[in-house]
């Protein structure tokens, strides 16, 4: 999946409002929100708003990619998996947070310039500054974070342990308070690298609004294949 963003200034109110927290981008397949204001389940669908604590589940042969507003940070949910989406808004950036109760994402994060961003699981709480990584968790085996680019922090949430992983290198948290770091393997990379498989396709293009760290609304293209 290719994605390529483009900028325009422009005047007048931003189309989302100060409430919506990121925006639904690609959807394949049999891809659910669970809306956090009405708390009714709907299919997602490309362009969809998101708010802070809005559920997205993925069934088989399905996946999501979501885009925060404020720094194009792309998150890609793959199948079977379910995970919420938060944010608060601080300024003009948005202090974020995932919280994924199973399944698999891979992450694409913009440095946070002095925000933070969360990704909890059942086991693990991970603090992310700007990096690559591929993430599967699973309330039974634990989790496993791949470093691409960047570092991160993990914390065991049983032990309160925590280490530094670095590019290169692979976490492990287990329910039963064991954390690992090692440097990862094809074997740490095995369900990432066939999802990316079957998801090309017809170029899609999203337009929408943000503001940025200056106040300034500034239109968003999207083009995604």
């Amino acid at each position: 999946m290719r994605l390529l963003v483009t900028y325009g200034l422009i005047c007048g109110q931003m189309l989302f409002g100060l409430s919506k927290v990121g925006i639904a981008v690609k959807v394949s397949g049999a891809v659910k929100i669970i809306a956090a204001e009405t708390d009714v389940e709907n299919s997602l669908t490309p362009g969809k708003p998101l708010n802070s604590e809005d559920r997205i589940t993925t069934g088989n042969n399905s996946f999501t990619a979501i885009m925060y507003l404020d720094d194009k940070t792309l998150i890609k949910v793959m199948e079977n998996s379910e995970l919420t989406i938060r944010g608060s808004r601080d300024g003009y950036g948005i202090n974020k947070e995932l919280d994924i109760a199973f399944g698999k994402l891979s992450a694409k994060i913009a440095k946070q310039k002095g925000k933070e961003f969360r990704i909890s699981t059942p086991t693990s709480v991970a603090s992310v500054k700007g990096t690559d990584l591929l993430i599967s968790s699973d309330p039974i085996q634990g989790d496993s974070f791949v470093l691409i680019t960047g570092i991160i922090e993990v914390t065991n949430s049983i032990t309160g342990e925590t280490t530094q992983v670095n590019e290169g290198e692979t976490a492990t948290s287990t329910p039963d308070g064991s954390l690992d770091v090692t440097e990862t393997t094809e074997e740490d990379l095995e369900g990432f690298l066939e999802s990316d498989e079957g998801t090309e396709g017809d170029i899609q293009e999203l337009r929408f609004e943000i503001e940025d760290d200056n106040g300034n609304i500034k239109q968003i293209i999207i083009q995604i294949n």
